[in-house]
């Protein structure tokens, strides 16, 4: 099984995390739902796990950071570079910035 592996730093704190990434984990999972089935949280949100067609994992949040496993399939695994080109390109600094400025409505947001 092949496995994609992130660690996306940012400098939102862990309350602001929760926020930016909860609300990027809702974008994803309504602009996948074909894809996507669950993402399930823990009780203070700063973990979850993700099942997929063809693919689980899960996400860990820090203060600092949001560290990514994926495990795909035998079937998405054949897609696995085009998979993490899609994921490189959305969670630039500049993305993560831009995102977090839609959700927090102002202009004080930064990426490490």
């Amino acid at each position: 099984m092949a496995k994609i592996e992130r660690e996306i730093k940012h400098c939102f704190g862990l309350e602001g995390g929760k926020k930016i990434i909860g609300a990027l984990a809702d974008k994803l999972q309504s602009n996948f739902k074909s894809l996507i089935t669950s993402i399930d949280w823990n009780a203070d949100k700063t973990a979850a796990v993700v099942k997929g067609k063809g693919f689980d994992g899960n996400f860990n949040l820090t203060d600092s950071s949001v560290k990514m496993v994926l495990n795909l399939g035998l079937a998405t695994s054949l897609f696995k570079g085009k998979i993490e080109e899609e994921i490189d390109k959305h969670t630039t600094p500049e993305e993560i910035d831009k995102f977090a400025k839609s959700v927090n409505g102002d202009s004080d947001s930064a990426m490490a």
